[in-house]
């Protein structure tokens, strides 16, 4: 079963959509971009991502179903949110996808090994002390992933153009994970 047709691309909350009224895009990753995103975040089944803003649950989905890797997407949409539950149960994976309707600001992130974020960059403005003290961390490896925009004030660790044309950015970001001492780097 293909996880989604090409006429999930088309998303239905895009008219509506407003500059300065959203933390993200109103698209959603391509399928290609998908893939990379899971890939590079080297997943286990020790992991647990979380996806904010994780629109129909894609990257969630493809995390749980490739790499047995625990996926908590936070979506504000309700239409979204029902699309994902759809494919979570469609796909069998209720023991290791969740999804929750809330304020991707205000999500607990301490239990996150992966985050990825597909956010507009005055939200990740809004997330940086979070991921600054997440990627701080010297007791495990925390992996964060930004599609097409980067975390102001921090330099990636790896920058990888994604996408069947390799135009879409992506940023990931290291903790140093038991080396006492690294901190992510400021720019």
């Amino acid at each position: 079963m293909e996880l989604f047709s090409d006429d999930d691309e088309l998303n239905p909350g895009a008219f509506m959509w407003i500059e300065g009224d959203s933390l993200a895009p109103p698209c959603q990753s391509d399928r290609d971009v998908v893939s990379k995103i899971v890939e590079i975040a080297k997943l286990s089944p020790h992991d647990v991502l979380f996806d904010l803003g994780c629109g129909d649950g894609r990257i969630c989905i493809e995390a749980a179903e490739r790499f047995g890797a625990r996926a908590r997407g936070v979506e504000i949409e309700e239409f979204l949110i029902k699309r994902f539950r759809e494919l979570i149960v469609a796909n069998g994976l209720q023991q290791l996808v969740s999804v929750s309707h809330g304020d991707l600001l205000e999500e607990d992130l301490s239990d996150a090994t992966v985050i990825v974020t597909y956010l507009l960059p005055d939200a990740l403005d809004q997330l940086t002390p979070k991921f600054t003290k997440l990627l701080s961390q010297t007791d495990k490896d925390v992996r964060i992933i930004c599609n097409t925009w980067g975390i102001r004030g921090l330099t990636p660790d790896e920058r990888i153009d994604a996408g069947p044309y390799g135009n879409v950015p992506l940023f990931v970001y290291r903790s140093r994970g038991r080396c006492p001492g690294n901190e992510p780097k400021q720019t």
